[in-house]
């Protein structure tokens, strides 16, 4: 397969112009080719590749308008065919990846936009009897036209009919493999694995994780990641990341759960959790999911450097006095706008090979299959759609107050720091410390539910006045809750907390503060001068 990627720009290849390579992977070489005008993404795939049928059969099952479409096939060279060519329908937009980098996405956003509709879009995929397979953010486009997500890459798809090619370990990307699917390449004994919506759904916790928080749940392959996908439980994304709402990590953490059966039985299931998460959501969803980066300074002479990325996008490098800027995928960022129309194969006049007849109206699966069928689907979409219609409003998910939060445990790490610092030292630690919303102001503060930052007043034992801890607020009908497990030292340096909210004239050892007169669920007006607790669980007593 290697020489495909040596194809230059105006090779022609069954009847198709090349322009240019897209992608290349373990599944083909994807190139963007045009014919008679008409924009395509084209996938070369070597003659004797088992895998191909199965590819063009689980997209003949699809009828989904965000499915990268199916067009037909054929063999080249036509004297003497080495590789299969599909003719896909080319999409204009960028990866998840690269989308959530540039745009910074809020919750709110990251599930409306996104989220739920791939999850629906799953659903309809595992009732057409396909599972997808290798599920991640590089194989899903965000279409510029309307924003919406579209699945590609059905290379390592297999559906209930198709014959197992692969029986020990089955395709896939070895950071997405679920626990069950490692389990049984460990213990085989020659029967092939039964792939499921599960393994697609373990795929998408994983995706989801990484765009809550940038990171891998179990790392890379170049660790003991097999170990930690048996083994390991990566701390919820809420805790890496206090920018996440809770009930958004929790889904994410039940995605990602060791055994299938304590996961969400399927696409369908999923999007009602989806759904009842956001349907009470307060305003923390609408912030950016990361904090936006610093403007830039301004150049030499006093005039500014104006320009634009994604706060996790392609630097901007000065070097020498040469600008510089790394080159998206070309995948992700030069598909041509989709074409308007059906999504039936067409037959195009020169093909090698045969083009597909366009598949017939799908029907249920089989009865030896636990996929749901596409009405069952549709009705979870109507019902989803409309329950997170319910918050698109402003205010609209500020009408109940929220209970307190639950006992929690403290960050790995918050107990160390604690002694690094002499807060906890027997006999000598000051476990309570004066902090302000707002540096040195003397008048009320408005503070709001969700992520917050206070300053401490003076220092604290070891810790130094003025450093900052990060946290979020709980609103409830009685009080509202703090609890911090973050502390940004004078230096830099991030060190884990764990430390509660309590009123500065308190003297009952209770956590929280009493709610004022007046506030809103989400909102209140209090005294800038509060204190903090230092608490071995977040929701037990004071020492």
């Amino acid at each position: 397969m290697n020489d495909t990627r040596r194809l230059a720009p105006g090779t022609h290849v069954a009847g198709f112009v090349i322009d240019g390579p897209l992608d290349a992977g373990g599944s083909g070489t994807v190139y963007r080719a045009r014919r008679e005008g008409r924009p395509f993404a084209l996938k070369l795939l070597a003659l004797e590749d088992p895998r191909v049928a199965r590819e063009m059969e689980a997209l003949r099952r699809q009828r989904h308008p965000n499915v990268v479409g199916f067009q037909g096939w054929g063999m080249w060279p036509d004297a003497a065919p080495r590789f299969q060519v599909l003719a896909l329908e080319l999409v204009e937009g960028l990866t998840l990846e690269d989308w959530a980098r540039e745009q910074n996405p809020s919750a709110l956003t990251l599930v409306h936009q996104v989220l739920l509709p791939l999850v629906l879009l799953l659903a309809d995929v595992h009732g057409s009897g396909v599972v997808h397979r290798d599920v991640k953010e590089r194989n899903v486009l965000v279409r510029h036209k309307d924003g919406q997500p579209v699945l590609v890459d059905f290379g390592a798809a297999c559906h209930a009919d198709a014959r197992r090619l692969t029986p020990r370990l089955p395709p896939g990307t070895p950071e997405y493999r679920s626990p069950e699917v490692l389990r049984h390449a460990r213990e085989w004994t020659g029967e092939p694995f039964s792939p499921g919506p599960p393994e697609d759904l373990w795929a998408l916790g994983v995706t989801l994780y990484w765009l809550l928080t940038r990171e891998l749940p179990f790392g890379d392959r170049y660790g003991p990641l097999t170990q930690r996908i048996l083994n390991h439980t990566p701390p919820a994304p809420h805790a890496l990341n206090l920018r996440v709402p809770p009930a958004l990590g929790e889904v994410c953490q039940r995605l990602l759960e060791k055994d299938p059966r304590a996961r969400y039985p399927d696409a369908p299931a999923l999007a009602q959790a989806l759904s009842e998460a956001w349907s009470h959501a307060d305003r923390s969803w609408n912030l950016p999911l990361f904090e936006p980066p610093p403007a830039p300074a301004p150049a030499p002479g006093g005039s500014a450097l104006h320009w634009k990325r994604g706060p996790w996008g392609a630097a901007l490098v000065l070097a020498l006095g040469v600008f510089c800027l790394t080159p998206r995928p070309e995948w992700s960022e030069r598909h041509p706008p989709r074409e308007e129309g059906s999504r039936q194969e067409v037959a195009l006049p020169g093909l090698t090979g045969e083009v597909l007849p366009r598949a017939e109206p799908r029907t249920s699966p089989g009865e030896d299959t636990d996929m749901k069928t596409p009405s069952k689907t549709r009705a979870v979409a109507k019902a989803a759609l409309l329950a997170g219609a319910a918050c698109v409003a402003p205010g609209c998910a500020s009408v109940k107050f929220n209970p307190p939060p639950p006992p929690e445990e403290c960050p790995p790490g918050a107990r160390e720091t604690h002694l690094r610092f002499g807060l906890t030292e027997p006999g000598k630690g000051v476990y309570t410390h004066n902090v302000e919303f707002v540096r040195l102001r003397e008048k009320p503060v408005v503070v709001e539910e969700g992520p917050i930052e206070v300053s401490t007043f003076a220092s604290w034992c070891e810790l130094v006045d003025n450093t900052r801890l990060i946290g979020r607020l709980f609103f409830t009908r009685e009080k509202i809750y703090g609890r911090f497990t973050q502390a940004r030292l004078d230096d830099g340096e991030v060190v884990p907390i764990c430390m509660e909210l309590a009123h500065a004239r308190a003297d009952d050892g209770a956590i929280g503060i009493p709610l004022p007169k007046g506030a809103r669920p989400h909102r209140a007006t209090l005294d800038n001068f509060q204190a903090v607790h230092v608490v071995d669980r977040f929701g037990g007593d004071f020492r």
